[in-house]
């Protein structure tokens, strides 16, 4: 793994890390994998983003692949989410997937699919947003991320797969949320509030981010 790589995933889990209050977990770094593992897998690198999962009788193996071309594009760029959106999204939800698989998996809690999503695309929104708090009129950057990361989301499942609904239902749940949060906390400029709303949605289970975004 170029160490160009491993430097822009370990900064991104930094981040989050950060945002959420983390105690430090197994680095990503260590888990980095290339195409042809992706592949040997089953799984398909095209995606841009993979985290691997697998079970033998040692136990439960990771594996995480970040498009090594999103990587270049923020190799050297101090703020990506406002010039290479596209590339930082993408490797934020890699990331994403791992910093909280193995945050679950560290308190012997399960997790499924679907969390994992919400929670991904509920991380490239506050990501980001956090990372231009201060800059210009933040209620109007925030309704505009929306549109970019949820409204305007294309998707490689074909219509009527599990795959497909799975990604629907979590864009429309991240949508609403990150609504909910811009209403609440985003149109007065309140930060600290902003940021303690999201730790508690970390911590929620499934059932409980359902509601926190439906509600």
């Amino acid at each position: 793994m170029p160490a160009s790589t491993g430097q822009v995933l370990a900064r991104i889990e930094a981040r989050l890390r950060e945002l959420y209050d983390l105690e430090p977990g197994p680095p990503v770094v260590q888990f980095v994998c290339d195409a042809e593992t992706v592949r040997a897998s089953g799984a398909e690198p095209e995606r841009g983003e993979v985290l691997l999962v697998l079970e033998d009788d040692q136990g439960v193996h990771l594996g995480l692949y970040v498009d090594p071309a999103a990587v270049h594009a923020i190799q050297h760029d101090p703020d990506p989410w406002q010039r290479r959106f596209g590339a930082a999204s993408l490797a934020t939800e890699g990331v994403s997937h791992f910093v909280y698989l193995t945050f679950r998996a560290t308190n012997a809690e399960p997790v499924s699919a679907l969390e994992l999503e919400l929670q991904a695309e509920v991380d490239k929104y506050a990501v980001s947003l956090l990372a231009g708090w201060g800059v210009g009129a933040i209620r109007e950057r925030s309704r505009l991320l929306r549109r970019r990361l949820y409204a305007e989301a294309r998707l490689r499942d074909k219509e009527g797969t599990p795959e497909r609904e799975r990604y629907e239902l979590a864009l429309r749940l991240a949508d609403r949320y990150a609504q909910r949060l811009e209403e609440r906390f985003v149109a007065r400029g309140d930060r600290g509030a902003f940021v303690r709303e999201l730790r508690r949605f970390y911590r929620l289970g499934l059932r409980g981010k359902l509601e926190a975004a439906t509600r």
